[in-house]
């Protein structure tokens, strides 16, 4: 392995030969070659393993570690004792980071974000569909600098693979996920962001695509688990924050969204639906997804390699985002 890097990837992965080679070279090719990535398999049965072995051979910044099938969230907790880096990033195997975003100038950005308290960073990312054309941005809700601790962690859309993570932020409050099933990343990103001094959210910049396809796991989630899960973690996630003696906003947020958690799963019926009724559903979700997808950017204006006219967009990404950090 090379000297402390300082950016660590974290790729958690289970049964992922189909797209896991493609996530892993998107990492290994950004132009900044100081990093390193940490390949977590989760007890694949699959060529998983031996396609992430064969990576490890070639290059020294690629780091296997293989343990029997944990879950998703236990995976993730295990390759914490193995970030060695200054900044983290999650990347899912079925996703890839934007081609040419991590560079010399995006790893001295993000060092003086760090340095001016900014210790996490919510940008807009991008999502695709399974062969990763088609891709669209999507923006966060909020611009600008914030305080961690207050009303800007409410404000997390998306999965916790979008945000770049101080990585002392997680160790240092022991902030870890659940080992449960189904994983609710959304505590996990809350907590960092709360735990963080400040944090920038912009739409200005993103570094990863979302890949689409019918192997995410919240496509083939049991509900039944995860209704129970929900009031559980939520219940959990309450009492978290009044260890800490949070009060105002916040602790009026996670209050309710416990006491909705458990409403939910106190009405809960399981049922099976009739095939007319999962035709509805089926249709209601496409209808859904066609909504959401109306009206965002294309992909080309997004990418940061392959051109002048792309690396230029990141240069003009990175100087807003060094701006938004004077100015807080």
């Amino acid at each position: 392995m090379p000297d402390k890097p300082f950016l660590t990837v974290m790729l958690p992965v289970y049964n992922g030969e189909k797209y896991v080679a493609d996530a892993i070279e998107s990492v290994l090719g950004q132009p900044c070659r100081d990093l390193e990535l940490l390949i977590l398999n989760d007890g694949s049965t699959d060529k998983t393993l031996q396609i992430a072995r064969s990576f490890e051979a070639r290059d020294p910044r690629v780091c296997v570690e293989s343990h029997p099938n944990y879950g998703i969230g236990r995976n993730r907790n295990e390759g914490f004792p193995l970030v060695r880096g200054t900044c983290l990033i999650f990347l899912d195997d079925d996703d890839v980071l934007v081609p040419g975003f991590y560079t010399e100038k995006t790893k001295r950005t993000l060092q003086t974000l760090f340095d001016k308290g900014i210790e996490t960073l919510v940008p807009s990312r991008l999502h695709a569909d399974e062969r990763l054309t088609g891709c669209h941005l999507c923006k966060v809700p909020l611009e600008g600098v914030f305080p961690g601790n207050g009303a800007a962690s409410l404000n997390l859309p998306y999965e916790f693979t979008t945000i770049i993570y101080r990585a002392d932020v997680i160790e240092r409050n022991h902030i870890r996920f659940s080992n449960g099933f189904p994983e609710m990343e959304s505590i996990f990103r809350h907590r960092c962001v709360f735990c963080s001094q400040k944090t920038l959210f912009t739409n200005d910049f993103h570094f990863i695509v979302r890949r689409d396809n019918p192997t995410q796991l919240t496509k083939v989630w049991d509900v039944d688990q995860v209704v129970r899960v929900r009031a559980e973690q939520y219940a959990e996630l309450a009492q978290w924050h009044r260890d800490r003696g949070t009060t105002g906003e916040v602790m009026d947020e996670m209050e309710a969204r416990a006491r909705q958690a458990q409403a939910e799963l106190d009405a809960y019926r399981p049922q099976k639906p009739s095939p007319l009724e999962r035709l509805r559903q089926i249709r209601a979700a496409k209808r859904e997804h066609r909504e959401w997808m109306a009206g965002m950017s294309p992909l080309e204006e997004f990418y940061y390699a392959g051109s002048p006219e792309r690396e230029a967009n990141l240069e003009a990404a990175l100087e807003s985002i060094l701006r938004a950090a004077q100015s807080a």
